[in-house]
């Protein structure tokens, strides 16, 4: 085991969030703008029987605290349709440091299921700029959390919210933007069914909350989402025909999600981004009670596990203790478990095909790009994921960004708003499926 200080591990990661938060505002070409203040006024489409709870002031309740995100009864859940809207609020938003979101926002509690189809109350944010235009985008932020204090609905609020920059291309545009806690109240880390039934409930509740002056039933949706956000914007796009037929998704922008979930796991085991590995295995232990991890890992394994289950990969932002991304750099998965790979359990292969991307096929066309140099996933796994979404029905519009996988979620951000902006516009998608089937 390569025995790297925890102290120094995360002394040298300081400069590099640092440094990558000061690129991504110059990326995005950010201006200081003023926060929309007008924001106290609830839309006049709130459904009756939905609770209205008080605008949130600093110092801000985390929501393991706080009555608006506590759970509904059980009875109370398992009547209510997926998608209801059951609270809402009028919120401040608040972008990273001194950027203003130039938006009126709302949060609602939102009706939704889990990964083993269990009820469950999921919140997300609304965004509606000053003159909204008819689109709706779903925009699923990378919070990668094993812990709410790290879900946007928390970090909008608190100021911690980084990917506001990619976003906010969105709100220029006049889009409303809803963004769910799509990993649920448990902050299922990697639970595709789960995160994928979050987004589309989200979804649901924003079309059922806003104002059909803002949105109606034929308003077109998109999907935007990169890293993990992007894998859980595609498990809703590869779901959505069963569980939400209803939603009329126009496009979808996926960036740099993990293709497949065990060459992922080889690929950052060892290395820089080894905590997410760790990550992925307490998140999906709280979806699958197949995966018994007392028997897994090793005394150390056990001390990691308990760490890692109150931590998320923004934690240097969001002002949590021990980030993942240094806690665990470097570190080796086999170091903390009792068996020499991890990934030859049955019952964790089991999991990860059934977590596994690329399954279904979708009607709306897809725009999928990924870092030539990506550290989380191998650029041979983002092509093989895009030809088996071209074999399986959906236009796939393939891009390599030059660059590694942080630098891509800025390069391609631009290119992803185009493509979906060109959807909303019903104009016909290109395509790079021939060119895929014939590698």
């Amino acid at each position: 085991m390569r025995v790297v200080s925890p102290a120094c591990r995360s002394l040298a990661l300081r400069p590099l969030v640092f440094f990558l938060v000061c690129l991504s505002l110059l990326a995005a070409g950010c201006a200081w703008q003023p926060p929309v203040t007008d924001f106290a006024v609830p839309p006049p489409a709130v459904a009756a029987a939905a609770a209205r709870f008080p605008q949130p002031e600093a110092p801000f309740t985390e929501p393991a605290e706080d009555a608006f995100h506590a759970q509904p009864h059980a009875a109370e859940l398992q009547a209510t349709p997926p998608g209801t809207v059951m609270r809402y609020r009028p919120i401040a938003p608040e972008a990273y440091y001194f950027f203003g979101v130039n938006a009126r926002a709302w949060q609602v509690v939102y009706r939704s299921n889990d990964t083993n189809g269990q009820p469950q109350a999921s919140v997300a944010t609304l965004l509606v700029p000053d003159d909204p235009a008819p689109r709706l985008l779903s925009y699923q932020v990378a919070y990668d959390a094993l812990t709410r204090r790290c879900a946007p609905s928390y970090e909008i609020l608190s100021g911690s919210m980084v990917e506001h920059m990619l976003m906010d291309k969105a709100l220029r545009r006049g889009w409303i933007v809803v963004l769910p806690d799509y990993e649920g109240p448990q902050t299922q880390f990697l639970a595709g069914r789960n995160s994928g039934q979050g987004v589309l409930d989200g979804i649901r509740a924003a079309r059922a909350f806003l104002p059909a002056a803002w949105v109606d039933d034929d308003t077109p949706v998109a999907l935007w989402g990169y890293s993990g956000g992007a894998f859980a914007s595609l498990w809703a796009a590869e779901i959505a025909a069963d569980y939400a037929p209803e939603i009329p998704i126009v496009g979808v922008a996926a960036g740099g999600p993990p293709a497949d979930l065990a060459s992922s796991a080889e690929h950052i085991d060892g290395g820089l981004f080894a905590g997410l590995y760790f990550a992925a295995v307490v998140g999906l232990s709280r979806a699958y009670d197949t995966i018994d991890t007392q028997a897994l890992l090793n005394a150390d394994g056990r001390e990691m596990f308990d760490d890692v289950s109150d931590s998320c990969v923004g934690q240097e932002l969001a002002w949590v203790k021990d980030p993942l991304l240094s806690g665990y750099a470097f570190d080796d998965m086999r170091d903390y478990t009792t068996v020499d790979n991890l990934l030859t359990v049955p019952a964790i292969q089991q999991v990860i095909a059934e977590n596994r991307l690329g399954q279904r096929g979708f009607d709306a066309p897809l725009y999928y790009y990924h870092a030539f140099f990506d550290e989380l996933t191998p650029r041979a796994d983002a092509r093989d994921l895009a030809r088996r979404y071209c074999e399986l029905g959906v236009a796939v519009d393939f891009r390599y960004a030059l660059g590694e996988h942080i630098s891509a979620a800025l390069t391609r951000a631009s290119s992803a708003v185009r493509y979906l902006d060109a959807r909303f516009a019903g104009k016909t998608p290109a395509s790079d499926c021939e060119n895929l089937r014939g590698d």
